[in-house]
């Protein structure tokens, strides 16, 4: 599988070709996996797999292929959301609770608030620099939150546009630098790319494969992206491109895993 590193050239040479022409994310559909209800997703580039919860308290490590390849007991007897950190996963249950595990299911620590301005966390994503990316959808709204919880950006879904009704996953692409985060049902049930600062760059429809998009995943290296659909419980996984480069230098994202 060719990697991303290698294909970053010709991607460049294709944006400078098509500069005047509106840029647009590929994503070309891979394979379906039904009976998994992916409500949130996490990269885990020291396992080569993504964490899928399904809002109970098993979360299960897939393969980029789709192959399952383990499961484990959070001690959560709900988890609406997770993030990858290194030295295991942070947890959120919606309500305003957090806890970190190890990658056996162990408790790393007790129960905390991540921060008071936050609750109905349904998306999470820890970025390179410690900071933290959470979307929530009463009210719609993205905010990055410091490793200690202050506010450092938050925008408010309708202010989008399109709007952003009710965001659910939320994922950095570490090469381009954009923020993906899908969109459901009583929005658009589409996936959003967003530059840092909270541009929309391009808006996917995402009802050709599932209803009601809850999460997404990335492994950057190959490009392979995962999104979770509630309605029909299934997870996809999928090709990934961005529109476009918002930093010259990628971020940091752990161990290379570029096989399937």
């Amino acid at each position: 599988m060719t990697s991303r590193k290698a294909a970053l050239p010709s991607l460049l040479v294709s944006m400078l070709v098509c500069a005047a022409a509106p840029a647009a994310a590929e994503l070309r559909h891979r394979q379906t996996l039904d009976g998994i209800r992916g409500v949130s997703l996490a990269y885990d580039a020291q396992l080569c797999g993504t964490w899928v919860a399904t809002e109970g308290p098993t979360l299960s490590l897939y393969s980029p292929g789709g192959r399952e390849i383990l499961s484990i007991d959070s001690g959560f007897s709900s988890v609406r959301s997770l993030t990858v950190e290194e030295d295991g996963l942070l947890l959120a249950d919606g309500w305003g609770r957090f806890r970190r595990i190890d990658r056996t299911g162990r408790p790393r620590d007790e129960t905390f608030s991540l921060s008071d301005r936050i609750r109905d966390t349904e998306g999470l994503h820890r970025d390179a620099d410690g900071s933290f990316l959470v979307v929530e959808d009463d009210p719609s709204r993205l905010l990055r939150l410091s490793p200690d919880g202050a506010v450092l950006m938050e925008l408010w879904g309708d202010g989008f546009d399109p709007p952003m009704v009710e965001p659910q996953g939320v994922e950095r692409d570490p090469y381009s630098g954009n923020i993906l985060v899908v969109d459901d049902n009583e929005g658009r049930n589409a996936l959003f790319e967003l530059s840092p600062d909270g541009a929309v760059l391009s808006v996917t429809p995402l009802s050709e494969w599932g209803r009601d998009a809850e999460g997404v995943a990335l492994q950057p290296e190959t490009g392979t992206l995962f999104i979770g659909f509630d309605g029909g419980v299934r997870l996809s996984i999928f090709d990934w491109r961005p529109s476009g480069m918002s930093i010259d230098t990628p971020l940091d994202h752990g161990p290379a895993c570029a096989y399937s």
